[in-house]
């Protein structure tokens, strides 16, 4: 039997991740949509103020804390988010990058 053609090399592998452990980031993702609007992350926003969220749920972490206490759900939703959020912003909305000290990557 003749295989079907399909070019997707150098296409992103998405078969690698694990989607159950992306379960809390869409928890975030509804919980935001309730308290802001649905995407409202997409318009961007400075790139500190992501920084700054993403240090407050790494902290409360370290600290041994494991559920935010104001949505109810995992910090590790949050970094996940966040660190979605920053891939956006950087990519779509460089106007937001207000870091003090830019070195721009390749492939951002």
């Amino acid at each position: 039997m003749k295989r079907a053609m399909r070019f997707n090399k150098g296409k992103p592998k998405y078969s690698l991740m694990d989607l159950d452990s992306f379960e809390p980031m869409v928890r975030v993702l509804e919980f935001g949509s309730i308290k802001y609007e649905r995407d409202n992350w997409k318009r961007g926003m400075p790139v500190t103020e992501i920084l700054d969220s993403t240090l407050r749920h790494i902290a409360a972490i370290s600290r041994g804390e494991d559920i935010d206490p104001e949505s109810g759900i995992l910090h590790v939703g949050h970094l996940q988010c966040n660190a979605m959020f920053l891939a956006h912003t950087l990519k779509n909305h460089p106007e937001w990058d207000d870091r003090a000290t830019k070195v721009k990557l390749k492939g951002i």
